[in-house]
């Protein structure tokens, strides 16, 4: 019997990595924010008015937004607004019994709010977070994804997280999102 529990336990292990997707840091520097995204994604757009990239799996949008400046209900407003727009099917309590939109606290400092529902028969989650240091600053985040791919679609959204402002008042624009470079693990020295 345990030698049988061990033999489905570890095919759910295997089953499951086999599915995961390796997530690569991303940095928007123009909008001071960084979040991660699966490393196989294809970049549809990647300009300051959008980051789009997807694969069979995940589809992400994010599109920055300066000025609207919400309050909570008009957040929360906004939101609909655009899920009803896309033609997002959700229900006023989600799986987990959250009354939608869901308001988000702190989301590694942002706040907001989402919405879990469907697109396309595919699990849709619809954010709208405010960055924390620049209230006028707002993210729309759209992620679609299939079933098997809950875990990295949550790793992703849990992984929005703003960047501290330098004290820098220098104002980028038109700038893509770059995958943040690796540090080197090499341990010899350089040869001159």
């Amino acid at each position: 019997m345990r030698c049988k529990f061990f033999q489905i336990f570890l095919f759910v292990v295997i089953s499951a990595s086999a599915n995961a997707q390796t997530l690569k840091q991303w940095v928007w520097d123009e909008y001071k924010l960084k979040f991660k995204a699966p490393e196989d994604l294809l970049l549809r757009k990647n300009d300051s008015t959008i980051y789009e990239a997807g694969n069979n799996n995940m589809y992400l949008d994010i599109y920055p937004r300066r000025g609207e400046e919400f309050t909570h209900d008009g957040l929360k407003n906004s939101l609909i607004k655009w899920a009803n727009d896309e033609g997002v099917a959700y229900k006023a309590i989600n799986d987990g019994g959250n009354q939608q939109p869901i308001f988000i606290e702190n989301l590694n400092g942002f706040w907001g709010c989402a919405i879990d529902g469907t697109k396309n028969n595919l699990p849709t989650t619809m954010l709208l977070i405010i960055n924390p240091s620049d209230p006028s600053l707002s993210f729309y985040v759209w992620i679609n994804y299939t079933q098997e791919y809950y875990h990295d679609a949550l790793a992703v959204l849990q992984s929005f997280t703003p960047i501290a402002d330098t004290g820098s008042s220098e104002t980028q624009t038109n700038r893509t999102v770059k995958p943040k470079k690796k540090k080197s693990t090499s341990t010899t020295a350089p040869i001159f």
